[in-house]
């Protein structure tokens, strides 16, 4: 079994420590954040992850997991260093490596002769590799560039049950060193360079992203031509060439990875000279399902001015309380714009959103968000959402405008109770 050092104490550096000691390997996790490692050396995880505090625990009680703020001891021995940092957009859409570099430059400091090998996790601009071999210099460490794959909410499943694990180097015997880390997982290994690695996250995700925007333009025209684009996205689904992942309709992609990794590679396009059109139209059109939301409800009352709107799911999908880039908080602040009076619901995410996320009100239920409400937004798949009693929600409103924005209510049910239903592309034509 190895010994294993992080950098980063985030959703990434947490998952693959608590991963890593449940595969026997011995983890030091080093962050600057120390209120983040206090907590985590108590097994308090600081994001919703399920499975996550069970595992963390398991590793915490064998000893096979440490958290520390001291870079020097976090490296003392360590075979290999993982860095996971954040790389947030910036405003061109280009991934800001701030963070990523000042992990290289205390790797180099810090490591002395130990000379452990490298391994990145953080999505990347492609040619970082040779950055980091430019800090590195003549210090003998060499970088494996193993882009992380890991679904938020599923993250834990997602690490024990990879589909495929990346693995890009010039040096191919520390590329198989890192492999053998993983090698109870049994999972397809890739053995590739340095920048295929790092192009490999970023196309997976707007290759996802682009499933999205083309299930929700498929939606569009199904409402013009009086289609239903559930049934529509099955036959598609069924097709092994294309797949179910990805391919459904509604408010369209958020979080962490799928926007920042389109734009990110937006930005590749426009810097290399190639076409960035089909990037900037998947874009394009996510952003757009939120503005229909809006123009249906102007649609329906005139003016939004005044009228009581509650959204019910904040977090950017079900099994995560992650906010990030979340299609309900960018709907709150289109409406509140407007002078709507908005109100929240979310089971998970509500302490993020008292937090300062958006300035509206927040309820404690979904079925308390809907009283007197004129219109309420259904955005995320919650399954508690899914399961709600729509008689009650009809009864606790003041109107009846029912905005299905992720597909998890029969428009037939819906309708029978009185709602004025919409859903993008469900149900036939658009009602006007």
């Amino acid at each position: 079994m190895a010994k294993v050092a992080i950098v980063g104490a985030g959703h990434v550096g947490v998952v693959y420590a608590a991963g890593l000691a449940e595969l026997g390997h011995t983890v030091r996790v080093v962050d600057i954040d120390r209120a983040r490692v206090v907590a985590l050396r108590k097994g308090r995880v600081w994001f919703h992850e399920p499975g996550l505090p069970e595992l963390l625990a398991r590793g915490l009680r064998r000893r096979r997991v440490t958290f520390a703020t001291s870079h020097p001891s976090a490296f003392a021995g360590a075979e290999f260093i993982f860095v996971c940092v954040p790389t947030p957009t910036t405003t061109d859409g280009s991934l800001d490596d701030s963070m990523l570099r000042s992990a290289f430059q205390l790797i180099r400091k810090h490591t002395g002769a130990d000379r452990p090998i490298v391994v990145n996790k953080s999505t990347v601009p492609v040619g970082t590799g040779d950055l980091a071999r430019k800090v590195f210099g003549d210090s003998g460490l060499q970088i494996v560039s193993s882009p992380e794959f890991l679904a938020e909410g599923r993250a834990v499943e997602d690490f024990f049950h990879p589909s495929r694990i990346v693995l890009g180097s010039n040096d191919r015997p520390a590329a198989e060193a890192v492999a053998k880390l993983f090698v109870a997982l049994r999972a397809p290994v890739v053995y590739t360079d340095v920048a295929t690695a790092e192009f490999s996250k970023l196309a997976a995700n707007a290759f996802l992203a682009m499933k999205v925007s083309f299930a929700n333009a498929l939606a569009r025209l199904s409402e013009a031509v009086g289609a239903d684009v559930d049934g529509v996205t099955q036959v598609l689904s069924l097709d092994r060439r294309i797949g179910e992942g990805h391919l459904r309709a509604g408010l369209g992609f958020g979080g962490s990875c799928l926007p920042k990794d389109v734009a990110a590679v937006e930005h590749l396009a426009r810097q290399s000279d190639a076409n960035a059109d089909l990037f900037s139209a998947v874009l394009r059109v996510n952003r757009d399902q939120r503005s229909r939301v809006v123009d249906h409800l102007i649609q329906r009352f005139g003016s939004v001015a005044g009228r009581r709107i509650a959204i019910l799911g904040l977090a950017f999908k079900a099994g995560t309380d992650d906010i990030r880039e979340s299609a309900a908080i960018a709907l709150a602040e289109q409406l509140l714009a407007l002078h709507a009076d908005v109100v929240l619901y979310d089971p998970v995410a509500r302490a993020e959103i008292r937090n300062g996320a958006v300035k509206a009100s927040v309820a404690r239920s979904a079925i308390g968000a809907a009283r007197r409400a004129d219109a309420v937004v259904l955005a995320t798949e919650w399954p508690e959402l899914a399961a709600v009693d729509l008689k009650e929600l009809r009864k606790a409103m003041r109107g009846n405008v029912l905005v299905d924005g992720r597909g998890i209510v029969a428009p037939g049910a819906a309708r029978a109770l009185g709602f004025d239903y919409f859903g993008f592309g469900r149900g036939g034509r658009t009602q006007s």
